[in-house]
């Protein structure tokens, strides 16, 4: 990554994004598609990903819900081309969250980059922390969207419709490269980069990227550099199933495995441990909150 900086002046990219995708965790009973989002779609420079969830299982399904850092638009429908469509604005969450899903159930799901889903509410990011809003009360034009997304041709064709609607609404935000210099520096330190660095790069002080933070990403630098690393870690974890957990924590910056799982118990409600053998199989549902609750 290469950033032009002159000191509280100017921070704009020389290269692509950064190509975070957070993790999607899909059971049996679920068909999952994911949609290309690479150089030329319209919200290439704003989404983390786009992808489809429907159930083919007959009966209630949970999806876990990851804290990925990022603010999520959420369409819903019985059968996404048939039935009522219903449209979400979720924010950030700190902590698993879960999203039922009935069968024959479909949903749409656009993961906006770190600070870019701001730009359809009004105030600060942080209001919609671990909550959510019908997407009619931010965004012009829902009738036009829900119409191509009730259309009979393919998905991935509606998707890219409703993904020029979304790119022609978003407001511009006068702080997006230093929101975007900062989040990418945190994405590719794992998680490991201090506040009072990014403040010494940029030249903006420490509080003003915090309170920065909470107006445009809706969590603090600090709790979106653990979420990053919770993030790399879990990879790691699925991948390399015969590395030492200790090793493992320590690679991603983690203090010890005791640091790691405590991460894991705050984000995740169970300890790597846990996670490495059930994944989130043994979770107590009954505990979590729902992902959308209006």
């Amino acid at each position: 990554m290469s950033f032009v900086i002159s000191r509280k002046q100017y921070l704009a990219p020389t290269e692509t994004r950064v190509q975070y995708e957070p993790l999607i965790f899909e059971d049996e009973g679920f068909e999952v598609n994911k949609i290309d989002v690479g150089f030329g779609h319209p919200l290439y420079t704003t989404v983390a990903d786009i992808f489809y969830v429907r159930s083919i299982a007959d009966e209630i399904k949970i999806l876990p819900m990851v804290p990925d850092g990022c603010m999520t638009m959420v369409f819903r429908s019985d059968d996404i081309g048939s039935g009522e469509i219903s449209g979400y604005i979720c924010g950030v969450t700190d902590e698993l969250k879960k999203l039922e899903i009935m069968p024959g159930e479909g949903y749409i799901f656009i993961r906006f980059l770190p600070g870019a889903g701001s730009s359809f509410i009004e105030g600060d990011a942080g209001k919609l922390t671990n909550k959510s809003i019908p997407i009619e009360e931010s965004l012009l034009g829902t009738d036009r969207i829900f119409s191509v997304l009730e259309r009979e041709n393919g998905i991935t064709e509606r998707i890219r419709l409703i993904s020029r609607m979304i790119r022609s609404a978003m407001k511009d935000e006068p702080n997006k490269y230093l929101i975007r210099y900062c989040t990418e520096r945190i994405f590719r330190n794992q998680g490991n980069i201090r506040v009072e660095k990014l403040a010494e790069e940029t030249g903006f002080t420490a509080r003003h990227i915090d309170k920065m933070f909470e107006r445009c990403v809706g969590i603090s630098p600090k709790l979106y550099s653990q979420i990053i690393r919770l993030q790399t870690s879990m990879s790691r974890i699925m991948e390399e199933k015969d590395k030492l957990l200790v090793d493992i924590a320590l690679d991603c910056g983690f203090f010890d495995h005791a640091h790691m799982n405590r991460t894991y118990r705050k984000l995740i409600r169970c300890s790597a441990g846990e996670f490495r053998k059930n994944l989130f199989t043994k979770i107590d549902y009954d505990q979590i909150e729902r992902y959308i609750s209006i």
